[in-house]
């Protein structure tokens, strides 16, 4: 059970603070769990609209939902962002059972399934686009053909991948439990910096007001969790 919650009581016509809430009995992980919630809330992806609803007994069946095919000049930047968030998350299937860090721990988290679900929603986008994904286009990677069942088993496929051509993962991989922390800190810092910066490039030529949205989101969201890290005692 967790901590109970004190409230501040005002008589009738007493003067102070309106009555509320106060998160001090919360473990510090606690309270940066809420906080990091709050956060992605409001500035991670958009909500999948999902599968439709069942239809009543008996009457016709519901369309599904609508699939935007992005424009052209948006396609590029998808496919750049698709990759983008592959290696985010090939970087937090390596730190699984590596950080000593709660707060850490819960942002690494929260990144893993929010651009899992961003991912998701790009390559609908990109499946929709005439040729926008087909082997053999440009910018198609032949490793986005093992994310088609699931975003977690691509993600577990790549977590023992060689990290050769990689070495910030190499680094990542080798640090010692003592340093792995601030290590991830570092490489996760940098790798979101290049994200702010694919995706604020993006927006004065995005078509799309869907994708124009997520470039938007993605360059807010990801300075937040910069500035999270920041914070961090690993940092």
């Amino acid at each position: 059970m967790g901590p109970a919650l004190t409230r501040r009581r005002v008589r009738p016509g007493g003067t102070g603070p309106p009555p509320g809430p106060r998160w001090t009995g919360w473990p510090r992980s606690r309270r940066a769990a809420l906080a990091l919630a709050a956060l992605l809330a409001v500035a991670g992806c958009a909500p999948d609209p999902g599968p439709p609803a069942p239809a009543p007994s008996g009457g016709p069946l519901p369309a599904p939902p609508a699939v935007s095919v992005p424009a052209p000049a948006d396609v590029p930047f998808l496919r750049a962002m698709v990759a983008h968030h592959d290696r985010t998350r090939v970087i937090a299937a390596a730190a699984t059972g590596r950080i000593t860090d709660a707060e850490l721990r819960t942002l690494v988290a929260a990144v893993d399934v929010t651009e899992a679900d961003e991912l998701a929603t790009m390559r609908r986008w990109l499946a929709a686009a005439p040729d926008g994904d087909a082997p053999g286009s440009p910018g198609h990677h032949p490793h986005h053909d093992t994310h088609d069942t699931s975003d977690a088993q691509g993600a577990s496929a790549t977590r023992d991948a060689p990290a050769t051509a990689d070495p910030d993962l190499a680094r990542l991989r080798a640090a010692p439990p003592g340093r792995f922390d601030a290590v991830l800190v570092e490489v996760l810092t940098a790798h979101q910096r290049a994200a702010v910066a694919l995706a604020r490039r993006h927006l004065p030529a995005a078509v799309g007001p869907e994708v124009r949205d997520l470039a938007d989101r993605v360059a807010r969201s990801r300075a937040a969790q910069i500035r999270l890290m920041a914070g961090l005692p690993a940092a």
